[in-house]
């Protein structure tokens, strides 16, 4: 020990305080060293483990500093106090935990630092350090126990479903961390992924955001031309605010970029979702989406779109500017347990369905709909209230109800006695079954005139009249339809009554089991106006006008059906099977109509040829008397497989062989062609594997020379259910191998978008972020399957008048993998009448470790086309790094549209 040049007594004061640190140190190294050579002679005894106190300023630690060493401990006095543990090394302070082949603890500055060992075979004992939920690994670490920061070369990290690999990291005492020289991979290979992002400067807050500086794409070590100025990326699932990445193509309004915007994560209940997008020959286009739930309350979305796009170059005659716009609503509310109230609104104008829209749905679609709906429940009753909307795409007509309003009461048995005998059964009337329901419709139709039809009727202003300016005046209501009436306001209530009874025994028949519901039903609509009809000589047209004035049409029906189930076993022996069980369900019913058509019901005039025409006042008014008799034959055939032994003969299941069923009717009030339509349906399964189905339909009449049918019966020898006029057969089989082990891999999963069904599952503070991460809807691919194939024959015969036409379609589908990482799927088929192939799609998808791809090929048929994409796995970086040839725009699909 050195002491030239320094005072004496800061010496003696030296080796005294030296002293006694070293009698403790040496009494601690002594069972350390007693420990390490235990567990050295002996695997199989645990390492001991002690605590101390690194602690020489006078400021205390927040705990004990215990470590432990498999090997061996040193401790060396001089200018740095150090204490080295080696061989499986570990330190435990707080919430930080450090293991290492070497451990080096400086006492003066109560930090630690560790390294691995170097060998021949590479380096081994790696420092791992782990602060709370961070953990690393490095060649080497120190941490300082009283800053709680630390620092670690050549460092590995995971973060959150990303990997980061630095040349130095620095750790702070809140978990922020400092990276020079990094490179961030959702790739496990993190030492040699296939793509990294990778920035000299990074910045990782709480786990959630890494902030970058200059940042540029690498696919495995060769860099791209991607590079940003800064970054900033999501480092943790679950719903957060942040951008949202464009995406861009090219149409016939120029090159785009749409879709950027910012997603607002409000809170747990809400968010917000605002994108916009613009197009480089002028046009522009912004949208926002609005969610929105409450568990056991509501939940529903908002969502408004608005373009403005420039068609042609200004000064052209085509140039046209064309504003459209979208609102969309969509609600579902549990008011209480009897009470509901949903709406979903869809106010779309045709051209942001056809030129702004990216939904495949919205481009195909014909017409558009909205419902908003209030239900309310008693225990008897039910009342619902709706509001309902129906638009023409292509024509512009629409139809609203303003209200539609419905009441039921259920059934009940008016007649029953309140408190019966014990043992004591219904009597007849007790049995009578009456129900009751009303509805009410105020309906608005609003059918344009064509633009020609108003131009050449001098009206050519009412050439822009909306529905909405229909609706709010009756004078542009008649200019745009020509019609009078706005508004047509029908009530409808029914009063079924039924009697069903049922009979144990029948006269000659003994014992026979039969269902009898005789039935009664009354129907009566109101009305508020009716129709008046007056020939007009000087035109020679009838003139149709209305009449204000209340109608009620009152009709009736009445009806008697019978059913019953018999069942017959025959001992026939097929191979393994044995018995033949025959169930039969015969059904019978009579249905009776009167002709409305007389009385009040209807009004005539007179024609040109001086005639008189009867027509009905109202709609709904039935003609002729009907006098039906319906009948039905349903009939299984069941067997049993023989069992091994007598005791398991009761547990055998029967198996089905085949269902066959016949139906057809009379009317007895009609004067010449009663019979109606004999139809003869029959399904089973061949050999457990392939379903057959085949369904005919027989005309028992003859065809007169011209194709028309004459009142001749067509049965005979060879056509016992009479002349045949369609038929269809499908066979249908599927295979498939067992699943592998392992989950399934989605092949993509598209952004967030409007739901049209947002109260399928009411959702609370704790399931909306879920909910808000789920995709809707998407192609996938189960890559756990290693092949499935579906066939099926289609053959079909339809015969009108004279003519006939057939179809006889073979489709397949099938996917396989090529290998654990390839599948190839493909659904075709094969018109054997027209000889020629029908739509054909195939797919080919490829599972890398960190990036999926997939070519998808539609070879033949209007919407022939192809496409490809390659995508990285991560849901974070999944839009930003993705490949698509074409482009996601649905134009693609449809050319010029």
């Amino acid at each position: 020990m050195r002491m030239t040049g320094r005072p004496l007594g800061r010496v003696l004061s030296a080796i005294a305080y030296r002293t006694l640190g070293l009698l403790a140190l040496c009494a601690w190294g002594l069972f350390t060293a007693l420990e390490a050579s235990a567990q050295v002679s002996s695997a199989s005894t645990p390492p001991m483990t002690r605590s101390g106190q690194a602690n020489r300023t006078g400021r205390d630690l927040k705990g004990p500093v215990q470590f432990v060493a498999a090997d061996s401990m040193t401790i060396t006095f001089g200018s740095t106090d150090l204490g080295s543990l080696f061989g499986q090394a570990a330190v435990d302070y707080d919430n930080v935990a450090l293991r290492a082949w070497r451990i080096d603890m400086l006492f003066d500055i109560e930090e630690v630092q560790a390294q691995g060992l170097q060998t021949d075979t590479g380096m081994v004992g790696l420092p791992e350090f782990r602060q709370g939920e961070e953990t690393f690994t490095g060649n080497q670490l120190a941490f300082n126990m009283r800053t709680e920061r630390g620092r670690v070369v050549e460092a590995r990290t995971k973060v959150q479903e990303g990997f980061v690999r630095a040349d130095v990291v620095k750790a702070t005492e809140d978990s922020t961390l400092y990276i020079r020289n990094g490179a961030y991979s959702t790739c496990p290979c993190i030492d040699d992924p296939s793509y990294s992002l990778r920035s000299s400067k990074m910045k990782i807050v709480n786990q959630k955001w890494i902030y970058t500086g200059p940042i540029q794409l690498y696919l495995f070590n060769i860099p791209t031309p991607l590079w940003l100025p800064f970054g900033f990326l999501p480092a943790q699932e679950g719903r957060r605010s942040g951008p949202l990445p464009p995406s861009y193509g090219e149409d016939q309004n120029g090159f785009y970029l749409r879709d950027w915007g910012w997603y607002f994560a409000l809170n747990d209940y809400m968010d917000l979702q605002l994108q916009g997008g613009f197009w480089t020959q002028g046009s522009i286009q912004g949208s926002s989406l609005f969610r929105y739930a409450r568990r056991y309350g509501f939940s529903g979305q908002v969502g408004l779109n608005m373009g403005r796009f420039r068609e042609g170059v200004r000064g052209d005659p085509a140039f046209a500017i064309l504003n459209t716009g979208s609102f969309r609503w969509n609600h579902a509310q549990t008011i209480s347990p009897t009470a509901n109230f949903d709406a979903n609104v869809n106010l779309s104008s045709s051209g942001y369905l056809r030129g702004v829209s990216q939904d495949y749905t919205d481009r195909v679609t014909q017409s558009i709909q909205s419902s908003v709906r209030y239900a309310k429940r008693w225990r008897s009753r039910s009342l619902t209230i709706n509001g309902t909307h129906r638009q023409a795409v292509t024509s512009g007509s629409v139809q609203l109800g303003l209200p539609s309003l419905s009441f039921s009461q259920n059934s009940f048995k008016p007649f029953a006695r309140s408190t019966r005998p014990p043992g004591s059964g219904e009597r007849f009337y007790e049995k009578v079954t009456v129900s009751y329901t009303m509805s009410a419709d105020n309906r608005f139709d609003f059918t344009p005139l064509s633009d020609d039809a108003l131009i050449s009727a001098g009206d050519s202003s009412a050439v822009g009249i909306d529905w909405i300016d229909a609706l709010l005046s009756q004078e542009d209501f008649v200019r745009a339809t020509g019609s009078e009436e706005r508004f047509d306001f029908k009530a409808t209530h029914r009063i079924p009554v039924s009697a069903p009874f049922s009979v144990s025994r029948l006269p000659l028949l003994g014992d026979f089991r039969m269902n009898l519901s005789p039935s009664l039903s009354y129907t009566e609509n109101w009305y508020l106006r009716t129709d008046e009809r007056v020939f007009n000589d000087s035109t020679g047209s009838v003139e149709t006008s209305t009449v204000p004035e209340f109608f009620a049409l009152r009709q009736y029906t009445a009806s008697m059906s019978a059913s019953s189930v018999f069942y017959g076993i025959f001992p026939l022996k097929l191979g393994a099977y044995r018995g033949l069980r025959h169930t039969v369900r015969p059904s019978v019913g009579f249905g009776y109509r009167p002709d409305s058509f007389s009385g009040s019901n209807i009004k005539s005039y007179t024609d040109a040829n001086g005639d008189e025409v009867e027509y009905a006042v109202v709609p709904g008014v039935t003609r002729g008397e009907q006098q039906s008799l319906t009948f039905s034959l349903a009939n299984t055939f069941e067997t049993k497989r023989a069992p091994a032994d007598s005791a398991a003969s009761a547990q055998s299941r029967p198996v089905k062989l085949f269902d066959l069923n016949l139906a057809s009717s009379f009317n007895y009030a009609a004067d010449s062609l009663g019979f109606g339509p004999i139809s003869l349906s029959a399904r089973t399964k061949i050999l457990g594997q392939v379903d057959l189905d085949v369904r005919s339909s027989f005309s028992p009449y003859r065809l007169n020379e011209s194709g028309q049918t004459r009142n001749e019966y067509a049965f005979g020898a060879s056509t016992p259910l009479g002349r045949l006029t369609s038929v269809s057969m499908t066979l249908r089989t599927s295979l498939r191998s067992q699943t592998s082990r392992g989950e399934s891999r989605p092949l993509t999963t598209p952004r967030a978008g409007f739901s049209g069904n947002p109260g399928a599952s009411p959702l609370g503070a704790s399931t909306l972020a879920d909910s808000f991460q789920q995709p809707f809807g998407g192609p996938q691919t189960d890559f756990a399957i290693p092949w499935s194939l579906g066939l099926d024959f289609t053959y079909g015969l339809n015969r009108s008048g004279l003519t006939s036409t057939k179809r006889a379609v073979v489709n397949a589908s099938f996917d396989f993998s090529l290998t654990p990482n390839w599948k190839v799927t493909g659904r075709g088929g094969y018109d054997l009448e027209k000889m020629e192939i029908a739509t054909t799609n195939l797919a080919v998808a490829r599972d890398f470790d960190c990036w999926q791809m997939s070519f998808n090929w539609i070879p033949t048929g209007f919407y022939q086309s192809w496409g490809f994409d390659l995508h990285v796995k991560s849901s974070h970086l999944r839009d930003l790094l993705r490949i698509r040839q074409p482009k996601s725009d649905v134009r693609d699909r449809f050319g010029s549209l």
